[in-house]
């Protein structure tokens, strides 16, 4: 599994790659990201490609963040843990980041 002092690595990294976003939200992204933690309603269809789902779910400050979002999702966080509902499940499953690496 990956250390605790490379989670914490990624962890600040992704505090900086989300300064965008609203700040209520960090701490489930992180969570989703890092140790495979599923988030709300928002996060399930924003993380699976459901925009509409996504915009009907979200509160006023992810509705006016949307485009952040987009941009987070498309540069900061691997391609496997968002796209489908598959992949969330599969990323989900595998622990996230935290359950996918192994030291070597």
């Amino acid at each position: 599994m990956i250390s605790e002092i490379d989670l914490d690595f990624e962890e600040r990294w992704l505090d900086d790659e989300a300064i965008n976003l609203p700040s209520h939200m960090i701490g489930s992204v992180k969570r989703y990201v890092l140790r495979g933690i599923g988030g709300g309603s928002f996060l399930t269809a924003l993380f699976s490609n459901d925009l509409i789902g996504a915009i009907g779910k979200a509160d006023a400050e992810n509705q006016e963040a949307i485009g952040a979002w987009a941009q987070f999702l498309y540069n900061s966080i691997p391609g496997n843990c968002h796209g489908s509902p598959e992949k969330v499940a599969a990323w989900i499953a595998s622990g996230g980041i935290a359950g996918s690496r192994v030291e070597s």
